[in-house]
């Protein structure tokens, strides 16, 4: 399901931010690549690449088209409009450091969750080869540590919302599916102080979170750490759950001092 918000939706835009999202998942794509996928005419499709190419958001290189660099400072200008960013980074970063795991941090956008800031596998413990980072990825909410800590702190119609709009869905055998189970999460969480996702939105990998929130109760998004499964199987030791709340606490406290 996609956001689709209010007013007429102009179907030629759409159409050109899909092929982007296309030409983003092959790497790159040819004239005749992009018609197929859409079931377009090759006139249609080389109207759309060539202002795409126009304004910058697609580079032709022998024949095929790849993402122009315009994207890196679009990104980066949306990263800096989030409230407070460079403490959440500062905070996020020494915390990856310290427990050597992952850490993320993550906002909630038109129902989803995206990554913004992702440690990666820099200060991890764990051998791995990949070391790509998730940011720009969206997730669901109901199966994620992130959108489930966020969850937690909206209210009950925002959450229908969300979930009228997106569903429950499954991405994992591990993930949440049905209402009930997901409000009697959003208790526990509620009680406890932070969320908890075990192999929920990828099977071999579970994490903890715990949202952040400006001094009137804004929800400004959400830290998480991550490992593998095997890393602990059953209980998570308490060093690194203190940690994690003790960077909330820091970084909420930074905030308030600030706006003060």
């Amino acid at each position: 399901m996609t956001h689709t918000g209010s007013g007429r939706l102009v179907q030629s835009t759409i159409r050109s931010l899909r092929i982007l999202e296309y030409v983003e998942e092959q790497g790159s794509a040819r004239l005749t690549d992009v018609a197929t996928e859409f079931d377009i005419g090759h006139s249609t499709a080389l109207n759309h690449l060539a202002t795409l190419e126009h304004e910058g958001a697609l580079v032709k290189r022998d024949g095929k088209y790849s993402l122009g660099m315009k994207f890196v400072k679009h990104g980066v200008s949306a990263t800096q409009s989030i409230p407070y960013i460079e403490v959440v980074r500062r905070n996020v970063l020494e915390l990856a450091e310290h427990l050597e795991l992952e850490t993320e941090f993550l906002v909630e956008e038109h129902g989803r969750v995206v990554s913004v800031i992702d440690t990666g596998y820099t200060f991890t413990r764990y051998p791995t080869a990949d070391s790509n980072l998730n940011v720009g990825t969206y997730y669901p909410m109901s199966c994620t540590a992130s959108g489930k800590a966020m969850l937690a702190a909206m209210s009950e119609e925002r959450v229908e919302e969300i979930v009228e709009e997106w569903g429950l869905p499954q991405s994992t055998q591990y993930s949440i599916t049905r209402r009930e189970d997901l409000y009697e999460e959003l208790a526990e969480i509620q009680e406890r102080g932070y969320s908890r996702a075990k192999q929920e939105i990828v099977e071999g990998f579970d994490n903890i979170g715990a949202v952040i929130t400006a001094p009137d109760g804004t929800i400004i998004g959400s830290i998480t750490v991550g490992w593998p499964t095997y890393h602990f199987e059953e209980t998570v030791p308490q060093q690194i759950i203190d940690e994690l709340l003790d960077t909330k606490e820091a970084i909420e406290t930074e905030i308030e001092t600030t706006d003060a």
